[in-house]
């Protein structure tokens, strides 16, 4: 009998511990802002678009499109091959419920001047989301 209750005891445990960890995966919109930060930096495109919905637009230097979550990460792992990250930096961040935009520059190798980044978020069923990421050459419009 002692064991049995001792077994339930853990399995409750592990029950809130599971629920947790669940929980725990929904990014509030700093802590997304710092992944895709540094997602960006790195070049790595899978990590970008974790927390992407299903279709995310893209614009890297030109005409924007909605692609897929995997259609995405092979169009940004060319961008990023093609124009390989040295640094991010975020100037603006505007929050507009149910929106948040990101701003910034985007330095690469061989650039005489930084890329302009905007990421636009979408607040949904309590989760933040990655819905477009557009990279812009020259000055930010005012």
């Amino acid at each position: 009998m002692r064991c049995m209750r001792w077994l339930c005891v853990g399995l409750c445990i592990l029950a809130l511990w599971l629920m947790g960890a669940v929980v725990g995966r929904a990014q509030p919109a700093d802590s997304l802002r710092q992944v895709l930060v540094e997602a960006l930096a790195r070049g790595d495109a899978a990590r970008l678009l974790e927390q992407a919905p299903p279709q995310v637009e893209l614009a890297l230097l030109g005409r924007g499109q909605l692609y897929s979550r995997m259609q995405a990460r092979y169009v940004l792992m060319d961008f990023f091959q093609a124009y390989p990250p040295l640094r991010v930096k975020l100037d603006e961040d505007r929050l507009l419920e149910p929106h948040r935009f990101l701003v910034g520059r985007y330095w690469y190798a061989r650039a005489a001047a930084p890329f302009q980044v905007y990421m636009r978020l979408h607040h949904e069923a309590g989760t933040w989301r990655l819905h477009e990421l557009r990279v812009t050459a020259g000055r930010p419009r005012r």
